[in-house]
């Protein structure tokens, strides 16, 4: 069963775009357009990975699959992307998906190959070992545990790393914890049905019962701390954002056509500016001219 969906993106996807629209700098709306991307691609994967996940177990009548919570204890923060709770126990699943070419490292570490740069990622695993512990923890301090899960360090908890089937892995085999999101069902009822029956009789002491599941998916719902990141206080957009001590001057002082835009970028505005030399004598009707607000990146000019 599905009881918690990935939280929606909407408000800070409609926050950057309206921030690349607003901004008149070249430099800021490049790094807008990165925060844009990455933000538009890393929702659009996880809510993909989400779905092969949901396609098998929505209809699992004993086991919850939680989608994108976050949590606080004991001043730590844990982001989950996808949680299976079992009566076997817990599986924290990590959402990964790649534009480039995947190696995953014998340290577990990733690179990813973009064709022009290479960027190098901190084994995900690890990343996952420590939310464990802090899920560990939330979960001994939720519930009395009774003498057989205290006996066993607790309620049994898992993780793997999930790739989203387009990425492109150079490995010619997927390393141990990491599975392809459309087949990790198969292959996680596979890890059951072969698991040995030592590992089986200690799996069957920390069974939990249906009631059980239930409450630590009720609890992790209950302490979903959703943050959404303001991307208004990291990109401050001013009238002008490419003020250069000239363009200073224009827009403290001169008129600006506010219903044109310079017909040469698409992006400024033209200002009224004057003249300070003398140099061109009668070349000109007057001393006045509009030019482009965004001088000097960009240097159109016209009469008035």
């Amino acid at each position: 069963m599905v009881w918690k969906d990935i939280d929606s993106k909407s408000a800070e996807l409609n926050t950057l775009k309206k921030l690349l629209r607003d901004s008149n700098s070249e430099k800021q709306k490049q790094l807008i357009k990165r925060d844009l991307t990455a933000l538009e691609n890393g929702d659009e994967s996880e809510k993909e990975n989400a779905y092969y996940l949901n396609f098998y177990f929505d209809d699992r009548k004993r086991s919850i699959l939680l989608h994108d919570i976050r949590i606080e204890h004991n001043g730590k923060t844990a982001q989950f992307d996808h949680i299976l709770i079992a009566p076997i126990g817990i599986t924290l699943l990590e959402s990964k998906s790649f534009k480039g070419k995947l190696t995953i490292s014998e340290d577990n570490s990733l690179s990813v190959d973009y064709g022009k740069f290479i960027k190098t990622f901190p084994n995900p695993i690890e990343q996952n070992n420590r939310h464990a512990k802090l899920l560990k923890g939330f979960i001994d301090d939720k519930f009395d545990l009774s003498s057989r899960f205290k006996l066993m360090g607790g309620v049994s908890i898992e993780s793997y790393v999930i790739i989203h089937p387009a990425t492109t892995v150079t490995n010619n085999k997927l390393p141990d914890g990491f599975e392809r999101s459309d087949s990790f069902s198969t292959r996680w009822n596979k890890h059951i049905d072969k698991m040995s029956m030592g590992k089986f009789f200690l799996k069957s002491i920390t069974l939990m019962s249906e009631t059980m599941v239930k409450d630590i998916a009720k609890q992790l719902i209950s302490a979903h701390k959703p943050i959404n990141f303001d991307y208004t206080q990291k990109y401050k957009i001013t009238k002008s954002s490419d003020k250069s001590p000239i363009a200073e001057q224009i827009s403290n002082s001169k008129e600006i056509l506010d219903t044109e835009f310079c017909p040469r970028c698409n992006e400024g505005k033209l200002v009224k500016r004057k003249r300070k030399s003398k140099k061109f004598g009668n070349q000109y009707s007057s001393d006045e001219f509009f030019g482009c607000n965004r001088f000097p990146k960009c240097k159109y000019t016209q009469e008035c």
